[in-house]
């Protein structure tokens, strides 16, 4: 047998043997990714959304809102106590997904940067309580005015992005979901 070919077959058996390994692994460790990314998801939510015992997904078309990602009905002994929308906005990183509380009384409850990519030690300075603390109490019967909002000093793409992020979520509250017409 010629040695390309013992080489060959070689290099095939390690390539099927990693391959199946490959396999394995991911069969093995999908559920208990998928169950600890639940677990990150409702506990993002619950900061938003304090004291809530239940958070049940509400549909909506993505066509009609590009922007919002998921939107949740927060529930306590079944009562409606308010919502959670994950948005999505064009930070100066790239995106930019927020999660924004907000309650039965139409007021931003919290928001949470869930995921960024804006430069560290500027941009990501939308992560710090100072800066997102701004919105929580805000009422959600109109837009944000970035005005409104002290923004980072430059790194003002980011501050914007979160600020329209929050407003996609607003928006979408107002369109939505303050009539109650999807109970």
């Amino acid at each position: 047998m010629p040695e390309t070919l013992k080489m060959g077959l070689k290099l095939l058996l390690i390539t099927a043997v990693a391959t199946f390994a490959l396999a394995l692994t991911h069969m093995i460790t999908k559920e208990p990714i998928q169950i600890q990314a639940a677990k990150a998801d409702d506990m993002a939510r619950a900061s938003v959304l304090d004291n809530v015992d239940e958070f049940v997904p509400v549909e909506f078309s993505e066509k009609e809102h590009p922007n919002i990602l998921e939107a949740h009905e927060g529930r306590i002994n079944g009562d409606t106590k308010g919502y959670t929308l994950k948005t999505t906005n064009r930070g100066y990183g790239g995106e930019l997904i927020v999660i924004v509380g907000i309650d039965s009384n139409g007021k931003v409850s919290g928001i949470q940067i869930a995921q960024h990519s804006e430069t560290p030690g500027l941009g990501s300075k939308v992560l710090e309580p100072k800066f997102y603390e701004q919105y929580k109490g805000m009422t959600a019967d109109d837009s944000i005015e970035d005005d409104s909002i002290s923004g980072i000093t430059g790194a003002t793409v980011s501050s914007k992005a979160v600020t329209g992020a929050v407003n996609y979520a607003i928006d979408f509250y107002l369109t939505e979901l303050a009539g109650g017409d999807n109970q």
